[in-house]
């Protein structure tokens, strides 16, 4: 019975990970006080599969966290968050999708 198990676990995993569209990428600019947050997420329906959120870290520290309700399009979430950023910051972006997968991305900012 036990195997039987296993193997239908298995499965589902592997069928709910095939059904699944994480994040692709995230990609980060920081110009005039402004953080630009776009995270590449093909999607069919923005409504219904979207990314959830998108935490924002500056030196170790969680300074912001943004939950969109819908995707701004088909094909990313575009974000400008305000941030009085130093040079030599490092900033850690993580988002992630409201059906499965996370996407991180990093910078220092010049």
């Amino acid at each position: 019975m036990k195997p039987m198990v296993i193997i239908a676990s298995l499965v589902l995993v592997t069928v709910l990970g095939a059904k699944a569209d994480p994040p692709q990428k995230v990609n980060l600019t920081y110009k005039e006080g402004k953080l630009n947050v776009e995270v590449i997420h093909k999607v069919s329906n923005p409504q219904t599969h979207y990314i959830k959120q998108i935490i924002i870290n500056v030196d170790g520290a969680d300074v912001k966290t943004i939950s969109p309700g819908s995707q701004t399009s088909k094909d990313s979430q575009v974000e400008e968050i305000a941030l009085d950023l130093k040079k030599g910051s490092k900033v850690k972006v993580t988002a992630q999708c409201s059906k499965f997968g996370t996407k991180t991305a990093k910078m220092t900012v010049e």
